[in-house]
């Protein structure tokens, strides 16, 4: 694909495995672009793969793909201001207003509910690699949500080799990964996702993750370890929204709700914090 020259281009210190990213700007066009590139040789089929899956992606909530440079392995993706859920977290807002919280992870869970349903998308679409840095909270739509980084993501029943064949580090972000996939299991891809957005709420709610420290502690305590509630004292939130979180945490994927069944809940109680 033939990309206008670029005439402008700004290194982001933004912290991305698979790739560098750069804010770009082009002749003769007003809008500026994130380009993304491999940080290294095997992080093209990633790039590439996210290239793929946004092909059939018109989700408004899901960062838009402008171009893909097959030849230099360049991505172009539409470029957003704002901060990711992990900076807000950080920054202690999150906290802070209970409400803003509910509706930033009701816009999550209605558009990863969207995607495992095929809504705006060419077929059902499994994320799998939900997690605080890849929600981005746009500055002109502070309480709106757009999720980000669809490099290891796949359409339903269509796992990729390079997620199946991986040597080292299978489960990915040790923190937001199921059960399931510290053995291995990769099949059940809804319900990861499930799990890693019950994880995304916990620390947004709370500022920690439920189960954190060495990678392999982590392993241990996702698969073996009971999970602590995240109602305790200066953690404001609503009890069925904990209820929720729980459930999503299950160790046992059969026994997790579906990403429409929480969208459902977060709805259903957004009246009570208004």
């Amino acid at each position: 694909m033939k990309i206008r020259a670029i005439k402008k281009r700004e290194p982001l210190a933004v912290q991305s495995r698979v790739s560098k990213l750069a804010r770009v700007e082009f002749e003769r066009h007003p809008y500026p672009a994130l380009l993304k590139e491999p940080a290294h040789f095997w992080d093209e089929v990633f790039i590439a793969n996210e290239a793929y899956v946004l092909e059939e992606v018109t989700h408004p909530r899901i960062r838009r793909k402008l171009a893909y440079d097959a030849a230099m392995h360049r991505l172009f993706l539409e470029y957003i201001e704002g901060d990711t859920l992990d900076d807000l977290v950080r920054q202690g807002i999150t906290l802070k207003d209970q409400g803003r919280t509910h509706r930033l992870l009701q816009s999550v869970a209605e558009t990863v509910a969207d995607m495992h349903a095929g809504i705006f998308c060419g077929r059902p679409i499994v994320h799998n690699d939900l997690k605080s840095r890849n929600v981005l909270v746009p500055v002109a739509a502070p309480e709106e949500t757009r999720l980000i980084d669809f490099s290891h993501s796949f359409f339903e029943g269509n796992l990729p080799p390079f997620i199946t064949d991986k040597k080292q580090n299978p489960a990915g972000t040790a923190q937001y990964s199921a059960p399931e996939k510290w053995d291995g299991d990769f099949t059940k891809g809804f319900k990861g996702d499930v799990f890693a957005f019950g994880v995304t709420a916990y620390y947004a709610y709370t500022g920690k993750h439920p189960f954190d420290g060495a990678v392999a502690q982590i392993g241990r305590a996702i698969r073996e370890a009971p999970t602590p509630s995240p109602l305790k004292p200066g953690h404001n939130l609503l009890r069925n929204t904990a209820a929720i979180i729980m459930a999503c945490l299950e160790k046992n994927p059969d026994r997790r709700p579906s990403m429409e069944q929480i969208a459902r809940v977060y709805a259903d109680s957004a009246s009570l914090l208004k």
